[in-house]
């Protein structure tokens, strides 16, 4: 490679990190030239996800061709971008062959680590040890690896898939408990803070004091957890399963016990607060499906966007060449003039008249598109969340290895949080 003094006095002008000489690539990518690094890569995942080769199986030939382009120059983009030193060298010196990656062209969609993306861009660290692993993104990665492989195969390779699959449905559910556990494990000891707290003298206000103090700690870790990717809306969603769930198990606890009235009264808030919970699941899955109905609706537009003016462009190739050679000779395809021997009423044309986009248009089009891929996956990545957190609170809230004051004290300090994470803003960190 050659020097920075030699390239210095070759290119002439050079820029910084915080006014880079080119800046292509940051806008390929979509961000700034400050981004960090995870930005760059949840800004990777976002786009490689939307144009990747790999799931354009079932588009035309042509749209094909320009995800596949349109792929390179992200992969070119975050090649350069993620590794600190080429990302120097091109803020300083711009583009440059030598410092291509072309391995990062001929990446296959098991290189996309489903696991890492779904992390990135849902919670981030500051969420892991909250909601875990994504099911989603192992089951995501199976079923693309799957569609790949379909095709011409024997029933032995067949067979083979069905067993594979079995197999892999075995290992999500297990995975699944094991998270559960995990998770039920943290919780247990988010929530010792106000339950192991010390009551036996003045019970009424040692236990005052240790739920203030048990909200000022949560209160505290809350603003990090805002500045996570999706973190308010992760904190609403979580913290409404945390309210519904401390009111089920305290209202099924008192049912079970104290006078008959205490017992019917808590019986009533027991199945009115399920019959809530299952319309909110309900509610929920509709909009996962309107918004997919919705994303299935703008990708076909642009698809007939694209389809018409690629037609456009084959017209107008067509009407600069009137002469075309076909099997040896040679054929007039422009205009003839005719002579009708019986006047034929005017008859109008049904065929549309095609107005190509703007590439202004077009683009916010584009961007309409990728907003919708990520508000369906945001939907769908929810009510993994929700039926998850739902699982982690029944384990901690029924844990029959501790005594009935315990478990009331989690549901107490579970509500406050519920509600506590329900109230959160981005105008918090302000």
């Amino acid at each position: 490679m050659a020097s920075n003094s030699n390239r210095s006095g070759f290119l002439g002008k050079t820029g910084t990190d915080e006014a880079p000489l080119d800046r292509t690539f940051y806008n390929i990518l979509n961000v700034s030239p400050t981004a960090d690094g995870t930005e760059i890569k949840r800004a990777y995942y976002t786009l490689s996800l939307q144009y990747h080769p790999d799931r354009t199986h079932n588009l035309d030939e042509f749209t094909r061709r320009e995800y596949a382009e349109r792929f390179k120059l992200i992969s070119q983009a975050y090649s350069i971008l993620s590794d600190p030193e080429k990302r120097t060298l091109y803020n300083r010196y711009g583009k440059d062959e030598y410092l291509m990656n072309n391995d990062a062209m001929n990446m296959s969609f098991e290189d996309f680590n489903t696991e890492e993306f779904f992390r990135i861009m849902f919670g981030g660290e500051e969420f892991h040890d909250i909601i875990g692993d994504f099911q989603l993104a192992k089951t995501f990665k199976h079923t693309i690896s799957e569609l790949l492989k379909d095709g011409d195969q024997t029933p032995e390779q067949r067979d083979e898939q069905k067993r594979q699959h079995l197999l892999f449905t075995e290992e999500c559910i297990k995975d699944q408990e094991e998270r559960v556990k995990h998770l039920s494990t943290n919780l247990i000891l988010k929530l010792s803070v106000f339950t192991d707290n010390d009551r036996s003298t003045n019970k009424e206000d040692a236990s005052r004091q240790a739920l203030e103090h048990f909200l000022e700690v949560n209160r505290a870790d809350m603003l990090n957890l805002l500045q996570a990717p999706y973190g308010e809306q992760l904190l609403h969603c979580i913290g409404y399963i945390y309210s519904f769930k401390a009111r089920f198990w305290l209202s099924k606890m008192n049912s079970q016990e104290g006078h008959i009235g205490k017992r019917i009264l808590g019986y009533g808030r027991h199945v009115h607060s399920t019959w809530k919970d299952r319309v909110h699941t309900v509610r929920e899955a509709v909009k996962t499906v309107k918004c997919a109905v919705q994303l299935g609706q703008s990708m076909s537009k642009l698809e007939q966007i694209e389809h018409e003016e690629l037609a456009i462009s084959e017209n107008a190739d067509d009407s600069q060449y009137p002469f075309r050679h076909h099997s040896g000779h040679l054929e007039y395809s422009g205009y003839t003039p005719s002579i009708s021997v019986q006047e034929k009423p005017e008859r109008r044309s049904s065929v549309r008249s095609v107005v190509p986009l703007s590439d202004e248009a077009k683009n916010q089009l584009e961007a309409n598109v990728a907003a919708k891929s990520m508000e369906t996956l945001w939907h769908v990545v929810k009510l993994e969340i929700e039926n998850t957190e739902r699982d982690v609170c029944d384990r901690v809230l029924n844990d029959l290895s501790c005594s009935r004051d315990i478990r009331r004290s989690r549901c107490t300090a579970l509500s406050k949080l519920g509600q506590l994470w329900q109230q959160a803003s981005l105008t918090d960190l302000s």
